[in-house]
């Protein structure tokens, strides 16, 4: 009788379900678990600005630090026409900046947590969700560097400035899709991660961060290709917002990048679910 008693206590936990239920299934679970995704995205910030004296200033002091050097570099020096350039490049980097650490965060955010992961079972998809969800915020915080910007070079207050907030939603949901792909194979072979780092030093220079979408434009075979890139999305979106003007890319460009989220989300949530499981018994 007291087996009974305590086998009806207890429950199994890390119940598996149909991979292809995944895509949705993992939203139901961090919902579900809120109050710990909150928390541990919470830790991630404060764990990033805990011994610096100026703490969260930080994210607004940086980019206009890099703001400075740049007007330097591309206005004083270079003697670049445009005086906006330097912004335009500092937004850039600080979009680009989202999707890489989505990137590498969700690739890694297995076999970074191998100790809580050893310790206590809840499930891992929590990991590249809060790792994302810290980007997204740092990164937001960072986007205050619009407001002095706004200001300085009394560019207009339109309804575009939400282009600022959604470039880097869809530049952080970019890369978590990809890196949850790729995160059980990253458990097991560590190359992964550098691979990955690679890519995203390499993508730097691909995408329209130090040049813009409309220095492409009447280019020929160019301008198209540049259309497959995903970023070409959010990079641009994030500069017309501030500068008060819509969007100049073709629809087409828009559904590549937003098609391409939404696929590599469904085949990485997949992917993660059928193999997480039996990766990280190689931590």
């Amino acid at each position: 009788m007291a087996d009974d008693e305590v086998s009806k206590e207890l429950r199994n936990v890390g119940l598996r379900y149909p991979s292809w239920k995944s895509p949705l299934l993992n939203l139901s679970v961090v919902l579900k678990h809120r109050f710990l995704v909150r928390n541990l995205v919470r830790r991630e910030i404060r764990g990033k600005y805990r011994n610096a004296a100026l703490g969260y200033l930080w994210t607004v002091l940086e980019p206009m630090l890099l703001a400075s050097v740049y007007y330097f570099l591309f206005v004083m020096i270079a003697g670049n026409p445009d005086e906006l350039y330097p912004i335009w490049v500092l937004l850039g980097v600080i979009v680009w900046s989202c999707f890489g650490r989505s990137l590498t965060g969700s690739v890694t955010s297995l076999t970074s947590n191998r100790q809580t992961i050893h310790l206590v079972y809840f499930p891992r998809i929590i990991f590249p969700i809060t790792s994302i969800l810290g980007v997204i915020v740092v990164t937001m915080m960072s986007a205050l560097i619009a407001v002095p910007i706004i200001y300085l070079y009394d560019l207009p207050l339109t309804i575009y400035l939400i282009y600022i907030p959604l470039s880097i939603l869809l530049a952080g949901f970019l890369g978590i899709g990809l890196g949850m792909a790729f995160a059980p194979l990253n458990c097991m072979y560590e190359d992964i991660e550098h691979l990955f780092r690679f890519i995203v030093r390499a993508g730097f220079f691909v995408s329209p961060v130090m040049w813009t979408y409309e220095m492409a434009v009447g280019r020929g075979a160019f301008e198209q290709f540049v259309l497959f890139n995903p970023m070409v999305v959010p990079l641009t979106m994030v500069r017309h917002g501030i500068e008060g003007t819509a969007l100049p890319i073709p629809m087409l460009g828009v559904i590549i990048s937003i098609g391409f989220a939404l696929t590599m989300w469904i085949i990485g949530s997949m992917l993660f679910n059928r193999f997480e499981a039996e990766a990280v018994k190689h931590l």
